[in-house]
């Protein structure tokens, strides 16, 4: 099976890391995203003041939300495995007049802090690709006070959802794509207990859907510059040629044009207490 590519970040040349950058933070700022993360971010209630983990932070969306939330008397952490990662969400955060905000290199599953170091732990889009999951979460729970809060939020992305006239090539490429950027496509719907069993008392599930139907505009769509990067990972696989990736990311883009485009993912977010 092949091995997420999100586990091998810190593997892959700049190029390649750049371009899945590029892609997180497309995603992240793209409407729906937002309207997602404040309808998340929003259910925590007021956050001034308080000392928050994010895990998995990838180029930093949502610890710059998080950042400006918690105010000047709060403190912010972004923590990733990945060096890449963690160099490109300092530069963002600078250019977003957050200089201050710190980023560091850690891995999930061994977490440099004491016990009872955060009021609040975000674990973004992350337990889909770790296998090391049920791990990842004992430590959360671990750096997190009795009576504070854990916020968990991922993809069913076993739910993946493109139109295309040729459903078995997109069957193919969705499938290979699948394969080689989720460990586990179907972790949210078991989510409640992995948290239980970690430890935590989840307190509210709530289902969100990133749609673009209709027609996408080039300058804020995530599934136009997802359909080439899927088709490529597809190609790598040896599940597709190029020949019919380029085809197939081709019929993506006239669909757009016709205002034919239709591209889905659920989300599920679960707010959870730590007795």
């Amino acid at each position: 099976m092949a091995r997420d590519i999100y586990t091998r970040l810190n593997e892959i040349d700049d190029t390649a890391l750049r371009t899945i950058a590029q892609m997180l933070e497309r995603r992240g700022n793209h409407p729906q995203q937002v309207a997602i993360r404040t309808a998340y971010l929003d259910a925590l209630g007021d956050l001034s003041g308080l000392r928050v983990l994010e895990v998995g932070c990838g180029t930093g969306v949502i610890t710059r939300d998080l950042a400006r939330r918690v105010g000047a008397h709060g403190s912010v952490v972004g923590s990733d495995p990945s060096h890449g990662m963690i160099a490109v969400a300092r530069e963002l955060a600078v250019a977003d007049g957050l200089p201050e905000l710190r980023f560091e290199v850690q891995d999930a599953t061994a977490l440099p802090y004491a016990d009872a170091a955060f009021d609040l732990v975000c674990v973004i889009t992350v337990l889909s690709h770790v296998p090391a999951r049920e791990r990842l979460l004992r430590e959360v729970v671990r750096v997190t006070r009795p009576g504070g809060r854990v916020l968990v939020v991922d993809g069913d992305f076993a739910a993946n959802q493109i139109a295309h006239p040729d459903r078995a090539l997109t069957t193919a490429i969705v499938d290979a794509w699948r394969a080689s950027v989720v460990d586990d496509p179907q972790v949210t719907r078991r989510l409640g207990p992995l948290l239980t069993a970690a430890g935590l008392q989840p307190k509210a599930f709530n289902g969100h859907v990133h749609l673009e139907a209709g027609h996408a505009d080039d300058a804020t769509s995530f599934i136009l510059p997802w359909a080439p990067f899927a088709a490529q990972q597809a190609v790598q696989a040896g599940a597709v040629t190029e020949s019919e990736a380029s085809g197939w990311v081709a019929g993506v883009l006239a669909l757009n044009e016709q205002g034919l485009l239709f591209g889905s993912v659920n989300f599920v977010s679960a707010i959870c207490d730590r007795p």
